[in-house]
């Protein structure tokens, strides 16, 4: 049986936060734009250390790069910052399907530390709180912790996406839709709180994209960058 976490855990859970969040504050955008490329991503295009904007400004090659990165850190923050603190430090248990056990310490851990992994990626405390949107990090802490609900709300993103072009729109459907697959699925608590969360950030960080859908004025995928 599977115990539930304890009072001390919630000090260890907010150890974990912090490791997650200073791994999220090492955005790939900024990381390649100013120390391999001695510019700052934020200077071009939509000013958004993401993805998206280091495609239309450096290119495909650099692209899979920061992505791998940034997919990357999230995988760090849902498997190896749980693993530091129940093997390294001996905090909680580690129970068998540790990823899907709800209520217990690795579990919370995990869901908590994925989701400020995300928020390291948006504000970076080494780059001025200012960075990306976190999509791709956010799906791939998701794709870790209920591969299931993630790949229906990628579903969403592709559908939208081909149908629109419109990446933008694309990633709101997507985040929109998990905290209702999450419930529907049953996964409980943790990853229930997490989705909403995801959700509320992805969509307001995505407020400026969505002024330039109802004006018509945003770029598509592929497309030239509109002036």
């Amino acid at each position: 049986m599977v115990d539930a976490i304890t009072a001390p855990d919630v000090l260890h859970l907010f150890i974990g936060a912090v490791i997650s969040y200073l791994l999220g504050s090492l955005n790939g955008s900024l990381l390649l734009s100013k120390l391999i490329l001695k510019d700052d991503i934020r200077r071009h295009g939509s000013g958004n250390a993401g993805a998206t904007n280091v495609l239309r400004t450096y290119g495909k090659g650099w692209t899979i790069a920061v992505s791998v990165w940034d997919m990357g850190k999230g995988t760090v923050a849902v498997i190896f910052v749980p693993m530091l603190l129940v093997w390294g430090f001996g905090w909680g248990s580690l129970p068998e399907g540790w990823l899907g056990v709800n209520g217990t310490f690795i579990h919370w851990c995990s869901v908590i530390s994925g989701f400020f992994v995300i928020i390291g990626h948006v504000f970076p405390i080494f780059f001025g709180f200012k960075g990306g949107k976190g999509v791709i990090t956010a799906c791939m802490v998701m794709l870790l912790l209920d591969p299931l609900a993630a790949c229906i709300a990628l579903a969403f993103f592709f559908t939208l996406l081909f149908l629109t072009r419109y990446l933008s729109l694309g990633s709101m459907a997507a985040v929109f839709v998990l905290p209702f697959v999450t419930l529907l699925l049953g996964r409980g608590l943790p990853r229930l709180i997490l989705t909403i969360l995801i959700a509320v950030l992805v969509i307001f960080l995505h407020r400026a994209n969505i002024k330039r859908l109802l004006s018509g004025t945003e770029n598509k995928f592929g497309a030239k960058k509109k002036e």
